[in-house]
């Protein structure tokens, strides 16, 4: 009987140590390094996708300005077929063709066509003797308003009357009003009513301009936004990045700046030019320009940082674009901005000297050398118009795939040779690291994760050789700035940043950040919205993917001294197929960081492993806390899970107490967790 009973003891402790693995963290609040910048918990975003219209811009209609299909970069034959059969609208791939904007439809009995005036296009339709109408369909956020502002800009050579009327796809009719247009252009403003009863999120309308018989009208322009729109921009968006305390948001690009002219996006809306996107397959509204992303980092609380067009721009544009920003209002510069709205300068003081132009899939792309001397040239002009912003230089980009370094553009000498020329003008060097690209269908998802971690545990290195040696080299105090971050793989059943993995890549990248004693600056992670991770808006509906979850850990704390830890426990190893080889990875990464005056300790701690339970047993040394402190967790042990409109908290974090006993915290991590905890002094 002993012995089944021994053998019964053994059997279950190695249960356990297949289960759980033991880590001991020691917080050493004695040991401190300089404060961090809050700036490495910066937001990127782009003008590409859904990110600014159809995302956080609160904009509802696909095509406002009613833009031919030819007019888009390339095709969207099947963006249209797939809107058809959401709306269940026969013939919108077909009346595209005819003479009708894209992404609208007519009745049968109406005749258009697609003229220009200027840099607008506008939709001219003739109703017959029997009327009829043209729709879109739309996506409303019926769950958190009922009210709509539509402001339509048209005319008609006699007197006519345009009814506009939201329908559901039954064709009951939920909300109505009328527009009487006249000879002369003019823009329009409605409020409008919806009745919601029997509306189930995500559903799906049509928003329809009926005219009369005989009726010949012209439309140039439809907007609908929900009436608690803030400035134009989607609440919901505002009020999550709001309550995350985002210190840093760099827009407007990405490769779109790198065609992008400021001017086209200030003045009136119609002073600004519609355009295709230079970079991506998307039309360029211009109804978002500086004065709007500047209000928009006013709501959220956000210091902007602005990357200039160093591709087919000019010093003197991007000059004029500082002047624009930090005039006073007596320049001419300062005059332009105070008739757009804002007499007070915006004083923005991060500029990034262009994108990615290393290179060929960027605009205006180019070599070290040249580089170089373009950096000389835009950097100069941009302190004479500001002496007192900051510049960031833009830098080679290098990837890891299969344990390869990779450069990503046509010199492998760029940082060396931007330095030689350029030395202490070149304060700061952009890194741009989207991470995951070697990974197909066919992957691993465990093994890519390991590969993941490992390239975060190579990163000091990797900073090391493409950033700190040629500075180094040129006796410049090395100044890092990765104005983009990303877990990039892109498979189907693979973890990414729209997964769990997103936040826990993160934390490491900003714990790596973090313990660089300041080499890294700023972070600025991709991106906003439906890019990257972030935030989604889908079916009308905004919802938060995990990994923004993860930057909210971090932003919404009060920390900023790095305080001294040491981690023991389980290791592992990466395989290289995917990222790179590694040893010794640890299983659990942890870091601190104590408030200014000492009031409080931000502890982050990350179970790596996809499997075991990880018992911590924290110890923080020279610090009186309160006896409970305030956890949240992250978690979830699908690396490939998401979440999505009609699922928006599959992952989503859980608040608990825990206790602390003479400096000491145990507490048990399930597999894929990220968790902070804030202790209090006493």
């Amino acid at each position: 009987m002993k012995i089944i009973k021994n053998a019964t003891l053994l059997f279950c402790l190695l249960l356990m140590s297949v289960a759980f693995s033991q880590v001991h963290i020691t917080v050493n609040n004695n040991e401190k390094d300089p404060p961090i910048s809050r700036n490495i918990f910066g937001l990127f975003t782009e003008h590409l996708g859904r990110n600014v219209y159809g995302g956080a811009w609160a904009q509802e209609l696909e095509n406002p300005e009613f833009v031919p299909t030819a007019y888009w970069p390339s095709s969207i034959e099947r963006a249209l077929q797939n809107f058809q059969k959401t709306f269940k609208m026969s013939s919108l791939v077909d009346d595209s063709k005819n003479g009708f904007a894209a992404y609208w439809e007519s009745s049968e009995n109406i005749k258009g066509r697609l003229l220009k005036d200027g840099n607008h296009y506008f939709q001219q339709i003739n109703a017959g003797d029997k009327g009829g109408y043209i729709q879109t369909g739309v996506f409303l956020p019926l769950h958190r308003t009922d009210g709509y502002e539509v402001t339509l800009r048209g005319r008609s050579e006699e007197s006519a009357e345009v009814v506009l009327q939201f329908v559901s796809l039954d064709e009951t009719i939920i909300g109505e009003t009328t527009f009487k247009l006249d000879s002369s252009w003019e823009a329009i403003k409605k409020k409008i009513s919806i009745k919601t009863i029997g509306h189930k999120k995500g559903d799906p309308y049509l928003l329809r301009l009926v005219v009369k018989p005989d009726t010949v009208a012209e439309f140039s322009r439809i907007l609908c936004f929900p009436d608690d729109n803030l400035d134009g921009w989607d609440m919901e968006v505002v009020e999550l990045l709001k309550n995350m305390k985002l210190p840093l948001l760099r827009f407007p690009g990405g490769n779109f700046v790198s065609g992008y002219h400021w001017r086209d996006g200030i003045g009136t809306i119609d002073q600004r030019p519609v355009r295709p996107n230079p970079a991506w397959n998307v039309m360029e509204w211009n109804h978002v320009g500086t004065d709007e992303w500047i209000n928009f980092c006013k709501l959220i609380k956000a210091e902007p940082m602005i990357c200039v067009n160093a591709g087919n721009g000019t010093a003197e544009e991007a000059a004029d674009w500082v002047k624009y920003c930090n005039d006073q209002a007596t320049t001419p510069m300062g005059k332009l901005r105070a008739a757009n709205g804002s007499t007070e300068p915006y004083n923005v003081k991060i500029w990034e000297v262009g994108n990615e132009l290393c290179g060929d899939w960027q605009i205006g792309f180019t070599d070290g050398d040249d580089y170089a001397r373009r950096y000389a040239m835009f950097a100069p002009e941009l302190l004479k118009a500001d002496p007192n912003i900051s510049l960031i230089a833009n830098g080679l980009i290098q990837v890891l795939e299969k344990s390869v370094l990779i450069n990503r553009g046509v010199d492998p000498e760029w940082n060396y040779k931007l330095m030689e020329l350029n030395g202490g003008l070149a304060r700061s060097i952009s890194v741009h690291s989207l991470v995951g690209r070697a990974v197909d269908n066919n992957s691993d998802p465990v093994e890519v994760w390991k590969d993941m971690i490992a390239f975060i545990e190579n990163y000091p290195g990797f900073l090391q050789k493409l950033v700190v040696e040629p500075m180094q080299k040129a006796n410049v105090e090395p100044k890092v700035a990765i104005t983009e971050l990303m877990d990039w793989s892109r498979a189907p059943g693979i973890g990414n940043v729209n997964t769990i993995s997103g936040p826990l890549w993160y934390s490491g990248i900003i714990n790596t950040c973090i313990r660089s004693k300041g080499l890294v600056e700023l972070v600025t992670r991709s991106a906003l919205m439906n890019h990257g991770g972030g935030l989604r808006k889908n079916r009308g509906i905004v919802y938060p993917e995990p990994v923004y979850w993860g930057h909210y850990m971090y932003t919404s704390q009060d920390g900023t001294i790095p305080l001294d830890v040491k981690t023991t426990g389980p290791t592992f190893n990466s395989t290289g197929d995917y990222v790179i080889k590694k040893e010794n990875i640890p299983m659990v990464d942890a870091t601190a960081l104590m408030e200014a005056e000492g009031r409080s300790i931000s502890l982050f701690i990350c179970n790596r492993d996809v499997e075991k339970t990880q018992r911590i047993d924290l110890v923080i040394q020279g610090f009186e806390s309160e006896k409970d402190a305030e956890l949240m967790i992250l978690q979830c042990d699908n690396l490939a899970l998401r979440n999505s409109w009609d699922k928006p908290k599959q992952i989503a974090p859980l608040y608990e107490k825990v206790s602390v006993k003479g400096g000491q915290i145990k507490y048990s991590m399930p597999p894929l967790s990220l968790v902070r905890i804030i202790v209090n002094s006493k």
